[in-house]
């Protein structure tokens, strides 16, 4: 077992390969290879879930935003009466009720609409230096940023709460341990009372991976065999979301009333935003 600490990085790549990393997080696998190809597959899975991370914002014609306003889809989101963030996945769910985003989108994405007949676009998407001055609060509703935090299951297990959120998490079902990708071995996120408690730490987690591996030789899977897994086991996720949102998550995630494990992780990243000017 090894330890390691705890991280975060902002992704800034255009919407589908960031939503081709964020479903490779779940595997734990290098992005390689035709995205495209990637990217279909996962539709003909119907994972639709990593096409939250594909995201844009919008300027529309009043007339698609009245459409759009009478479509309840969480994955749709309005502001100041013309501008309007949405994700790939509610257009992949049903093409024919956001035919008129998958316009506005383009041919970049006919991959994924190979039947879709293109019309005239009811409006334009927005770049990033677009979207940095559009005043408050549509800003904050239209700018949508991407985190790969490195953390615990502990700290996920209440990150995960947060439903507005999109998440794309390292999953414990597929990846095995036990591989030399893995380096034949846990890892975990060192507690922050480590050294007061060392001994008790170290024993504890050696403990719970000898019995993983045990299981894992005996035959079981690593889905079963994830049940003696401890909650500071590492866990890379991506998350990503609104302004909005992170203010929200900011929040209750740095109030004393915290877990110190959260609190510590998401100190740093609201720094971040206010360096890169994200908190207004």
């Amino acid at each position: 077992m090894r330890y390691t600490e705890a991280s975060f990085e902002e992704i800034r790549k255009d919407p589908l390969t960031t939503a081709a990393l964020a479903a490779h997080n779940c595997y734990q696998v290098e992005k390689s290879g035709d995205a495209e190809a990637f990217l279909t597959r996962l539709q003909g899975y119907k994972h639709y879930s990593v096409f939250e991370f594909a995201r844009y914002a919008s300027e529309v014609e009043p007339e698609l935003y009245a459409e759009l306003k009478e479509v309840a889809s969480p994955y749709v989101a309005l502001a100041g009466e013309k501008y309007v963030s949405f994700s790939l996945r509610p257009l992949l769910e049903d093409g024919e009720k956001f035919s008129s985003l998958i316009d506005l989108v383009g041919k970049e994405v006919s991959f994924l609409f190979p039947e879709h007949v293109y019309g005239e676009k009811k409006g334009r998407i927005l770049s990033e230096e677009e979207i940095s001055v559009l005043p408050d609060p549509v800003y904050r509703k239209m700018k949508f940023v991407v985190l790969k935090l490195v953390t615990d299951r502990g700290v996920t297990h209440e990150l995960v709460r947060h439903r507005v959120c999109s998440f794309a998490q390292e999953s414990t079902r597929y990846c095995n341990y036990s591989k030399d990708k893995f380096g034949n071995e846990i890892t975990l996120i060192r507690p922050l009372d480590y050294e007061e408690h060392q001994e008790r730490y170290d024993n504890s987690f050696q403990e719970a991976e000898e019995n993983y591996f045990s299981l894992l030789k005996e035959g079981a899977t690593p889905e079963m065999a994830r049940a003696v897994l401890p909650n500071k086991l590492k866990a890379a996720i991506y998350m990503g979301t609104d302004i909005e949102e992170y203010e929200h998550i900011f929040a209750l995630r740095t109030s004393n009333r915290a877990h110190p494990d959260i609190r510590s992780l998401f100190e740093p990243i609201r720094e971040q935003f206010r360096k890169e000017g994200y908190l207004r």
